[in-house]
C-alpha cells in the first residue's frame, strides 16, 4: 500500500503526518514555529519536521496560506507568517528528500481531501468552503482540483458581500469574509458593543445566549455567505456543497437558516440534485496528502 507525507503549514505550527492510501494516519509530528522567522530557519525547521517520517513515502503535500505560486512552489509571503517572502518551499524538499512534491493553497488542500475522504465522497462534483479565521474554497470535478492561476482560484471569502462595506483583511471593504467568519465576526461584535472577544466560542455562546447583537451579527453574516455560495452555484453547478473548518462546529447555529436562504435564491431545477451540509473537517495533513494520491492516480 502506498503512503504518503502531508505538510500543513500554518501562522503557529507546521504539522505533519504520514497517511496510507485509504486516509488512515500512521505517525504524525507537529513544531511549534517562532514568533520570529526569516526564510532559512523556517525552512531548516520544516526539514527536521518532515524527516522522522520520510521512510517509505512517494511524495510529499504541502498546504499553506497563500497567497502563493503553486508552479514554482514558492509562498510568496503570508500576513500571519510575518517575516517570510518568496519563500522555496518545493525546491527545498525535493532536493532535500529526493521525492516529488506538491504545493497548494490550503483551502484547495482542505477541499480536494474533503472530496476524496470525506462525507460527500461520492458525489463528482463538489465546492467546498473552509469556515475558519477566514474563508476559503475550492471546486473538486471528478477528483480534480481547480486550483486557478498559479494556486489562487474560488478565493470565495474575497468576493464581494457588501458594496463599501467593512475593511477586509485584504485591504478591499465588503468582502464576505469581514461578515462570516471568526475575524468577521469578532470585528463586527467590537463594532457594535466595543467589546473584543477572545475567541470564535466566545461568540457563539453569546448567539446561544440570546445575545441580540452577536444574533444579528450571525443573522447578516449567514445571509451574506448564502449569497456568496449562491453565486458560485450558480457558476459552477457542483452537485454537492460542503462546509468544513471550526466555525462548523457551531453549524447547528447558522446552518438551517444558511441552507434555506442557498435553496431559495438559486434556481429551483439544480435544487433537483444539489446536496448540501457539513463535512468531515478531514485534517489539513490529509488534504496536502491527498495531492501526492491525486497525482498517482491510486
Amino acid at each position: 500500500m502506498k503512503h504518503a507525507i502531508g505538510v500543513d503549514i500554518g501562522g503557529g505550527s507546521i504539522r505533519v503526518s504520514l497517511f496510507d492510501e485509504t486516509g488512515n494516519e500512521l505517525k504524525s509530528n507537529h513544531t511549534k514555529t517562532p514568533e520570529h522567522l526569516n526564510n532559512d530557519s523556517f525552512l531548516k525547521l520544516l526539514v527536521e519536521t518532515i524527516r522522522p517520517l520520510k521512510d517509505g513515502s512517494i511524495g510529499i503535500g504541502v498546504g499553506s496560506p497563500g497567497p502563493l505560486n503553486n508552479d514554482t512552489g514558492v509562498m510568496l509571503n503570508s500576513a500571519n507568517m510575518v517575516g517570510l517572502s518568496n519563500l522555496p518551499i518545493k525546491s527545498v524538499l525535493e532536493k532535500e528528500f529526493s521525492l516529488p512534491v506538491f504545493y497548494e493553497n490550503d483551502a484547495n488542500c482542505a477541499a480536494l481531501g474533503e472530496a476524496i475522504f470525506g462525507n460527500y465522497k461520492q458525489y463528482e462534483s463538489q465546492l467546498i468552503l473552509t469556515l475558519g479565521t477566514g474563508i476559503g474554497g475550492g471546486f473538486v470535478k471528478q477528483g480534480q482540483l481547480y486550483t486557478g492561476y498559479l494556486g489562487n482560484g474560488i478565493e470565495i471569502g474575497h468576493t464581494t458581500a457588501v458594496l463599501d462595506g467593512a475593511l477586509c483583511g485584504c485591504g478591499v471593504r465588503g468582502c464576505v469574509e469581514s461578515y462570516f467568519s471568526t475575524k468577521g465576526f469578532l470585528n463586527r461584535y467590537k463594532e457594535k458593543t466595543n467589546t473584543l472577544l477572545p475567541h470564535a466560542e466566545a461568540f457563539f455562546e453569546l448567539v446561544k445566549a440570546g445575545n441580540k447583537d452577536a444574533k444579528n451579527i450571525l443573522d447578516f453574516g449567514t445571509k451574506t455567505l448564502a449569497h456568496a455560495v449562491r453565486n458560485a452555484v450558480q457558476l459552477l453547478n457542483p452537485e454537492a456543497v460542503v462546509f468544513v473548518g471550526g466555525i462548523t462546529k457551531s453549524y447547528d447555529l447558522f446552518g438551517g437558516p444558511l441552507e434555506k436562504e442557498i435553496r431559495e435564491t438559486i434556481f429551483s431545477v439544480l435544487n433537483e440534485r444539489l446536496k448540501m451540509g457539513p463535512g468531515g473537517n478531514i485534517s489539513g495533513t490529509l488534504g496536502a496528502a491527498s495531492l501526492v494520491f491525486v497525482k498517482e492516480k491510486f
